[in-house]
């Protein structure tokens, strides 16, 4: 028999707020780059990347934006990732790839930062509602430490657990199990949202239940959310 649900845990960027993927998808165009170029280059270091690093609070400001542009615009290195990605995905690898590159980390990074202003308020009012029911809620955030874009959000919560305070990012499994702890539950016991899929895998592999939510998909998250509440949450149906 499943444990029954008693909180919810929500990533931010791409799920509270809008997805900072929007403002990548529209650099790459400006600068005439092939579809997830950008994103390729941005994970291709795992956890050792700039991005990733200032992500665990290891980085000053200065320093990301400097070491990131410089990985950016390693097209020999991208490249090769890039053609990777392109046979994993079963696409046409004689697509002719940028020999040179004038990606700018801080323009990039400026761009992602206005995007994730904007609130999901559907998911908003999911966390409100969520409350009301009795559920515990948390954030779980691969945050920047001076960057502020989930601030107004911290009060909705019951426990807010960022990657540059805590020195741990998604998908490390630790960073997950810290969430729970504050929240005194299970992962058994918890349902998990974001929309990163390495991230809704690595939640997954921990015993959580999992929803990815997906770009201008988010009403459909909403209700799959009180779908699973209805069959296997902890507090009164007759609200959902």
């Amino acid at each position: 028999m499943e444990d029954t649900i008693k909180a919810v845990i929500f990533d931010v960027g791409g799920v509270l707020v809008k997805s900072p993927f929007i403002a990548i998808s529209a650099y790459e165009r400006e600068l005439g780059l092939p579809g997830n170029y950008i994103n390729v280059s941005l994970s291709r270091r795992g956890a050792d990347g700039a991005f990733q690093r200032y992500e665990r609070g290891e980085l000053s400001y200065g320093e990301f934006v400097d070491q990131w542009t410089e990985e950016l615009n390693d097209t020999e290195a991208n490249n090769l990732a890039y053609g990777k990605y392109l046979q994993r995905h079963e696409l046409d690898t004689r697509m002719v790839l940028p020999q040179q590159t004038r990606v700018n980390g801080e323009t990039l990074f400026a761009g992602m930062m206005s995007v994730a202003e904007t609130p999901n308020e559907c998911m908003v009012e999911l966390v409100r509602w969520l409350k009301a029911c009795g559920y515990r809620v948390a954030a779980l955030t691969n945050k920047f430490r001076d960057a502020g874009d989930s601030d107004k959000l911290k009060p909705l919560f019951d426990v807010f657990v960022e990657s540059a305070v805590e020195g741990l990012r998604k998908p490390d499994p630790r960073f997950y199990l810290q969430a729970c702890n504050r929240l005194e539950v299970s992962p058994n016991e918890a349902l998990f949202l974001d929309d990163i899929p390495v991230n809704v895998r690595a939640a997954k592999e921990l015993g959580m239940e999992v929803i990815r939510v997906e770009i201008g998909r988010e009403t459909l998250a909403v209700d799959k959310v009180k779908r699973i509440l209805r069959a296997r949450g902890a507090y009164s149906s007759a609200k959902i």
